[in-house]
């Protein structure tokens, strides 16, 4: 730790005087350059105290931080709970801190605040776990009520009706505020409204709020093995260690019982389906515009933000700090500060955030402006990120950002919890023991190089989601050139983050469900597509001079293409309905995360039948005109994170075009692709040309030149040889986010 004693110091400086005074003589004749700063010294290697660690026999950590210099003492109970999406129940989680609070079976809500009155305490709790700090002679009466909030709540229904109040007013107040809208539906729109980070608490949500979900979050959750008991203060190791294993040790939890449904998904009575975010999850995707509508506001609040992959123990992310600071992260020479309100005058504060974690981490850029420089801001913002890719920073940009950072690190250090803090954060993020005691020694070493390859890494301008809320009537033009760079319109959203619906009156009250349900009748029906259990399909794709061929082989639940130039194969991806593996002249490997969730759409031979398991999010149609009729359009998102529009027939029902953004070579563009030629098939009716434009190779025509239905496929055709991985005691795959 690094301390400072102001006597110790003085009496230093005196005595240095002192020496320096018999030395005068012989050195006045030198020669200072006062000009010219002192070369400063290399970083130090920061001392940060010592810290224990030990392991109860329930599986319980305990971390001790001795710092005597007062009678205090801090403790936390953290649990390593991952996100867990709560889907239509979104806000109970938020509660479950408050209600563990309420009562327990051996305390009601007044005794428990009387308690932590008596000892002078501070005491909180949260759905992660509690913290106390209280006088050291205080700490057992403080360990036993935290042991009990803890082990023993019963969340009482008459607590909740409050809390349900009070959060429903919350939400409304919310939905007034601008910049509060900005921030919730600002996170709806970068990770997906189904997304553990992008969920939004609405009051019809928290109406299905129940104290069975919370029980069950606890029960399942809220684990001895799962938790980190961290003791900062007055109090030595073994102290420590006794006090916990006394409270703490004989904590023994009941089995909570868990269902696997046919998907592996694992499900808690009371809370559902465990959509888990065990591991990043990152939405990638081209740029896109939002706007939430505030009729008459002088101002727009503007939020330009990036999911990253990026990780705490990953070494750029020092570098992607720096780039940060520099960029708008805190001083007020930074670039955004600079440009929007010292040169263009258009705000007061123009800021960057970045924020990592072991699940999803995000930079933010956030600024209010008048409206009528909306676009103008918005295209200054871009002409930042822009620059951060292009050019190296300057050595006294660099410089200043380091020496703000080496200062804030500093002053953390302060803190004993800080110790804590980063004993924690080590042992939750698998980061180096020596990350942070080398902190200061690897920020002095980043370069303007590495700088600018974290911008190249983590600033994607073309893929940036933009929010506006603002004035619709005085914006939607404005922001219009933003969106229309990857053909998409400007999307107006609610203040819950929902699709603005007025546009979408005149679709005659049709649901989503009921377009698909036109369609599957338009194209034969329900049994005549459940007779096909196998199906073979043989394209001819582009012209003659260069022409593939593309074979799918398609169910059941597995898959199989091949794509070859005359006898040469190019690529075969084969998916035997759990594993997927790809296959080129370079070799392959196993296709997982997104890419694994797109291919499973592909087993079925009409796969609009299952959309309501395949696809993650539906939203209402809208009726537009293509090609002088009437069509309905639907925007889905599959499980594999892939968003796409697809446009029905009006009146016949039948599917006749997909708008999809795929990134091809490196860079995005908006395919566009038209059913063709329908003719019948076992009795349903399938495309047998696609009209596909949009792409680097402009138009492509790919026929379908042969069909096979039902005729068996050879043993072992549809084989995965990549090793087997043993299953992992670990929480089930995320599911990727919802579209906007």
């Amino acid at each position: 730790m690094i301390r400072s004693n102001p006597s110790t110091g003085t009496r230093t400086i005196l005595a240095t005087c002192a020496i320096g005074c018999l030395l005068l003589p012989a050195t006045m004749n030198a020669q200072i350059d006062r000009s010219r700063p002192p070369e400063p010294g290399p970083a130090p290697i920061v001392n940060l105290g010592a810290h224990s660690t030990t392991e109860l026999s329930n599986g319980m950590k305990v971390i001790v931080v001795e710092d005597h210099k007062l009678p205090l003492v801090s403790v936390q109970l953290r649990f390593d709970v991952p996100p867990i999406a709560q889907r239509e129940k979104a806000g109970y989680i938020d509660m479950i801190g408050d209600m563990m609070l309420a009562g327990t079976t051996t305390r009601t809500k007044a005794q428990i605040d009387l308690a932590v009155d008596a000892i002078g305490a501070t005491f909180q709790a949260s759905n992660s776990g509690v913290y106390g700090s209280v006088l050291k002679k205080h700490l057992t009466p403080l360990l036993d009520l935290m042991q009990d909030v803890v082990i023993n709540p019963t969340f009482p229904k008459e607590e909740l009706e409050r809390m349900r109040k009070l959060s429903i007013s919350g939400v409304q107040q919310r939905q007034e505020d601008p910049d509060a809208i900005g921030e919730v539906v600002g996170r709806s729109v970068t990770f997906g409204s189904t997304h553990p980070y992008g969920e939004v608490t609405t009051i019809k949500s928290l109406a299905e709020v129940s104290t069975k979900s919370m029980q069950a979050y606890h029960n399942y959750f809220l684990r001895p093995e799962k938790g980190y008991l961290v003791f900062v203060g007055d109090i030595t190791e073994k102290e420590a260690k006794d006090v916990a294993k006394d409270l703490f040790g004989k904590w023994k939890p009941a089995a909570v019982p868990v269902s696997v449904d046919e998907n592996g998904i694992k499900s808690v009575d009371g809370i559902g389906p465990l959509y888990l975010l065990d591991k990043p999850s990152i939405p990638v995707g081209v740029r896109r515009v939002f706007l939430v509508d505030r009729p008459g506001a002088a101002q727009s609040v503007i939020r330009v933000a990036f999911p990253l992959n990026l990780l705490p123990k990953d070494i750029r992310g020092q570098q992607a700090q720096v780039m940060n600071t520099i960029l708008g992260g805190g001083v007020f020479n930074a670039r955004l500060m600079q440009n929007l309100r010292e040169k263009r005058a258009f705000t007061y504060g123009a800021y960057s955030t970045l924020d990592v974690d072991r699940y999803n981490s995000s930079l933010t850029v956030s600024v209010s402006v008048r409206t009528a420089v909306t676009d103008s801001a918005v295209q200054e913002i871009i002409n930042e990120l822009e620059q951060m890719r292009n050019e190296p920073v300057t050595a006294e940009e660099l410089d200043l950002a380091k020496q703000y950072m080496m200062g804030s690190f500093g002053r953390s250090l302060e803190d004993p919890r800080t110790v804590a803090r980063f004993a924690l954060n080590t042992e939750l993020n698998d980061m180096p023991a020596d990350y942070y005691t080398t902190y200061l020694k690897r920020l002095e070493s980043v370069t303007a190089e590495q700088v600018q390859d974290a911008a190249l890494a983590f600033l994607h301008p073309d893929q940036a989601v933009i929010l506006v809320v603002g004035d619709k009537d005085e914006t939607m033009d404005l922001l219009a050139p933003f969106s229309k760079q990857n053909n998409t319109p400007v999307i107006q959203l609610d203040v819950d983050g929902g699709r603005w619906m007025e546009e979408l009156e005149k679709v005659e009250d049709r649901v989503p469900e009921q377009v698909i349900e036109s369609y599957i009748h338009a194209i034969g029906g329900r049994d005549p597509i459940a007779s096909i259990r196998q199906l073979k399909l043989v394209w001819t794709i582009g012209d003659p001079a260069n022409e593939l061929t593309r074979t799918e082989w398609i169910g059941p639940e597995q898959y199989r293409t091949e794509l070859k130039k005359g006898a040469a194969s190019l690529e075969t991806i084969i998916y035997d309905g759990k594993r997927a593996q790809i296959i080129t002249p370079e070799g392959g490997g196993e296709l997982t995360d997104a890419a694994l969730e797109a291919i499973k759409s592909n087993t079925l031979p009409v796969p609009e039948i299952a959309y309501d398991k395949l696809m993650d999010r539906r939203l209402l149609p809208g009726s537009t005109m293509l090609n002088g009729k009437k069509v309905f359009k639907l925007y889905l998102v599959d499980m594999g994170g892939i968003a796409f529009s697809v446009y029905f027939d009006a009146e016949t029902g039948m599917k006749v075009r997909r708008v999809e953004d795929k990134l091809i070579y490196g860079r995005s563009y908006a395919v566009t692709t038209d059913f063709l030629d329908w003719r019948s098939v076992n009795g349903v009716q399938m495309p047998h040309s696609l009209s596909e434009k949009g792409g680097p190779d402009g138009r492509v025509i790919s026929t379908l030149t042969k069909v096979e239905v039902n005729k068996p496929y050879p043993p072992g055709f549809f084989d995965v040889n990549i090793p087997e991985v043993p299953d992992a005691p670990a929480e089930p795959d995320w599911i990727p986010p919802a579209d906007e």
